[in-house]
């Protein structure tokens, strides 16, 4: 609740200012101010009573609110950025000539033109966005594991991260999702946690587990578990999961194929968790087989290393979802998104076929990843 909150005041504060900066652009044109105020007033009541009347909602519009509001603000954050630098720079270009900089003595036209240049060239940016939301790039990765894995020479693998099946990812987009991975007919498929987003009950109501139970792979299909697999009916989803065809590794591992090992961590937010090494040691993992460990969260790639995984495969940073969340997971983390060799250990982390929140791709992508390892044992 407190984060549902914290958002409305974000929001609220944002349409605001955007709200003001429009009202004195159209100083002169009463009727333009009857659409912005028209627009600005449908937009807040909407996603007020979806806010504060979400349980008697029917769920379908329900999910149309938050499409609507997600959105708006993600337009409002793109929109205000602008406008400010362009205030910003006609403040700056406004004192070295020495003259006034008040907003109110701005020509009708300069205020009209820097207000809708903006909202036409951020409209086109989302458009674009959300077209690279809802489709996703194969990412195709080859990779040389120096080990034998029993009579295999090659292995392919589809990598998923954060499906984030729930209100606002509905079976429409599964659908489309599962018909991609399979597509790529790989041998074996290894999700890396936020299969679901919250709440079981949109799993159900849509009979979304239907769609996953169509993935199928000689070798098997994986997972571990993310953060957001612990939000609500913890159990029940990850039961719900396994029922769908899913084996959800939790602090365990399996021998697949008498051939190599994948290795499941528990999310983080499980504090007792085993460290790799342990995980490692407790299952009985024969280290001279390849080892695949699949691991939610980044944030520390050198436990996976020094443990002497052969591959690790994470996901949830998104890579931010939308710039500049990108830099930021940059920052952040060691590998935000991408490829790196560690050690002797092939790091990947996938930015999700999918997302949480605003359905836009910013900056980034929405990926699954086939990667193609090829098992070289290493000559005496």
């Amino acid at each position: 609740m407190r984060a549902l909150i914290n958002a409305f005041i974000v929001h609220v504060t944002l349409n605001i200012l955007v709200f003001l900066k429009g009202w004195h652009t159209f100083d002169e044109k009463k009727w333009a101010r009857i659409i912005l105020s028209a627009v600005f007033g449908v937009e807040l009541l909407v996603y007020s009573s979806g806010l504060l009347f979400y349980r008697i909602i029917p769920d379908p519009i329900t999910q149309l609110i938050r499409v609507i509001g997600t959105s708006w603000m993600l337009f409002l954050l793109y929109t205000g950025g602008v406008w400010l630098v362009i205030d910003l720079i006609y403040i700056i270009r406004r004192k070295i000539q020495r003259r006034s900089w008040y907003f109110k003595d701005q020509p009708s036209k300069y205020k009209i033109v820097t207000f809708l240049a903006p909202i036409l060239a951020v409209s086109g940016v989302m458009v674009h966005g959300h077209h690279k939301f809802l489709h996703p790039v194969v990412q195709q990765v080859h990779l040389t594991v120096h080990k034998q894995a029993g009579e295999l020479d090659s292995l392919r693998i589809a990598v998923v991260g954060d499906l984030h099946m729930g209100w606002m990812i509905n079976r429409n987009h599964t659908r489309k999702y599962v018909d991609l991975i399979l597509e790529q007919k790989p041998d074996l498929i290894l999700f890396v946690g936020d299969i679901i987003d919250s709440h079981i009950n949109p799993i159900l109501d849509e009979g979304m587990d239907k769609e996953l139970s169509r993935l199928k792979a000689p070798l098997g299909v994986f997972s571990c578990t993310g953060n957001h697999e612990y939000r609500y009916d913890a159990e029940e989803k990850i039961q719900l999961l396994n029922d769908a065809g899913i084996t959800m590794l939790r602090d365990s591992a399996v021998f697949v194929d008498s051939a190599f090992y994948v290795v499941g961590r528990e999310d983080k937010v499980i504090l007792n968790r085993k460290s790799t090494a342990k995980l490692l040691a407790t299952e009985g993992v024969d280290m001279s087989k390849p080892v695949i460990v699949l691991n939610h969260t980044p944030d520390n790639l050198s436990e996976e290393a020094d443990a002497g995984a052969d591959i690790a495969l994470y996901g949830h940073t998104h890579h931010g979802q939308a710039f500049p969340g990108n830099i930021a997971t940059q920052m952040v983390f060691e590998v935000a998104h991408g490829y790196k060799k560690k050690g002797n250990t092939h790091v990947y982390v996938t930015s999700g076929i999918s997302l949480v929140g605003s359905q836009y791709r910013i900056g980034t992508v929405s990926e699954m990843v086939m990667i193609t390892v090829k098992f070289e044992p290493q000559k005496k």
